[in-house]
């Protein structure tokens, strides 16, 4: 009886233990980037603030036991400091500063964008992508540059059409959440 008990137990710890060597691990990264800071000045007798900008990226991504990317999320929160003449900051709203997903269509990228898909849905474009691939085959996605704002633009068919915007910082991004994932 006893080595009947012993067989059951061992049998249970190798189940338990096989089906947590195949269970989906998860990865959450944050990275921030900073802009160009532009100085106050004064033009044509009028003061304009400077501007200090600051970008956040969260990255939520789940990986399979193969290191397969089953979803992945991202949203970004842009905050633009602002300061006067004197060097002192402009007051603003600073305590709830919405992200680019609850900007949704009030963000403005649809104007700007030459497919004319606002952020989210390009980022959305984006996330498909990424689902079903590994980060390094993500990472390997071409790029071109567009401008001295987009130098990692995609370069290949199925994305290209889609998302118009940089990926570069959310490549960065992803590969920080892989590298965090348990």
């Amino acid at each position: 009886m006893k080595k009947l008990i012993a067989l059951v137990l061992v049998s249970l710890l190798m189940v338990s233990l096989f089906s947590v060597a195949l269970a989906d691990t998860h990865g959450l990264a944050l990275l921030t980037s900073y802009g160009t800071v532009k100085n106050a000045e004064t033009k044509d007798g009028e003061a304009y603030p400077g501007e200090a900008p600051v970008d956040s990226i969260v990255c939520s991504v789940v990986l399979d036991d193969s290191g397969v990317i089953k979803s992945v999320r991202f949203d970004t929160v842009q905050i633009r400091t602002k300061f006067d003449l004197e060097g002192k900051l402009v007051e603003g709203e600073y305590a709830a500063i919405p992200s680019k997903i609850e900007k949704g269509d009030d963000y403005g990228m649809r104007k700007a964008s030459s497919i004319g898909k606002e952020w989210f849905e390009q980022i959305a474009a984006f996330e498909e992508y990424c689902v079903g691939k590994t980060v390094e085959e993500v990472l390997k996605t071409p790029t071109k540059v567009r401008d001295d704002n987009h130098q990692n633009v995609p370069d290949v068919a199925d994305l290209a059409t889609s998302v118009t915007m940089d990926i570069g910082h959310y490549m960065e991004a992803l590969e920080k959440a892989a590298s965090m994932a348990k």
